[in-house]
């Protein structure tokens, strides 16, 4: 049996970003534009879906114990994906690391320029940074150092914080639709299919630390519904199956929703404990 994780309630608890100044818009833009780059370096180096989720949720919660002002998202992000790679067994060097994040830092007014750039397609050998530099030494250093502070900053409780919505996703969409007695495999492969890129999408924000996993999945699964034109009417109180309540996956829909009217986030300077050269 799956137990329920140790959640974060946002409107009690203020982030130690905003306890020091940093504007919420800014604060979420910029969780945003991390776990970008923490999904597009895990796509370049092949790593496995659930490696990435982890290294988001890594990331978030870290924010909620640090701020942004004293620990650049910058660093965070690659030290997140490294003690992911580790946690899920998805072993990656530092070197390959820093390499994917070199190009995504040095690439990122390009990608931003060009809407149709695909990280799948990029090779990364093409884009290496010299071992030999101050600038590889001093991430590789900082890699090393805040993958142990993050497990600090969560209590070594991995177990507690790391369940992740995909788990539920084809259990609950099998089950819904044979209740529903609307079974079609080629539907379920296309509702699983367009929740899968809703439960991606949601990871770049701070749902993963604010609902249960299973909370997303069957938002998820509802957000894909509507787009297949799937009538899953709340009268049928068809999300009491998974122990849900339907203001939850309002809330959560809506979250993700604006996501896309955010469009892509950029990188946002407010890290203040900056070295001198």
């Amino acid at each position: 049996m799956i137990n329920d994780i140790i959640l974060i309630d946002r409107n009690k608890v203020k982030t130690p970003s905003e306890e020091k100044n940093v504007e919420k818009n800014d604060e979420m833009k910029l969780r945003i534009y991390s776990c970008q780059l923490i999904q597009e370096a895990g796509i370049i180096l092949k790593r496995k879906a659930v490696t990435i989720a982890t290294a988001q949720v890594l990331f978030h919660r870290f924010y909620f114990k640090k701020s942004l002002t004293d620990f650049d998202a910058k660093i965070i992000a690659p030290s997140s994906l490294y003690l992911a790679c580790k946690l899920e067994e998805d072993f990656c060097r530092v070197y390959k690391i820093i390499s994917a994040f070199y190009f995504l830092y040095k690439y990122e007014d390009l990608k931003s320029k060009h809407y149709y750039f695909d990280v799948k397609n990029i090779k990364l050998e093409h884009f290496r940074i010299d071992t030999e530099s101050q600038e590889y030494k001093n991430m590789k250093v900082e890699i090393f150092t805040y993958e142990l502070l993050i497990l600090k900053e969560i209590g070594f409780l991995v177990h507690k914080i790391n369940q992740h919505p995909h788990l539920f996703l084809l259990p609950y969409i099998h089950s819904l639709f044979n209740n529903l007695n609307k079974f079609d495999e080629d539907l379920t492969k296309k509702v699983a299919q367009i929740s899968w890129g809703f439960l991606n999408d949601s990871m770049r924000t701070t749902l993963c630390c604010e609902y249960q996993p299973r909370c997303i999945a069957v938002a998820s699964i509802f957000l894909a519904a509507n787009k297949l034109n799937i009538p899953l009417i709340r009268s049928t109180n068809w999300f009491k199956l998974f122990d849900v309540e339907y203001e939850d996956i309002k809330r959560i829909c809506i979250q993700i929703l604006n996501l896309y009217k955010i469009g892509r986030c950029h990188y946002i300077d407010v890290f203040k404990n900056k070295k001198s050269s």
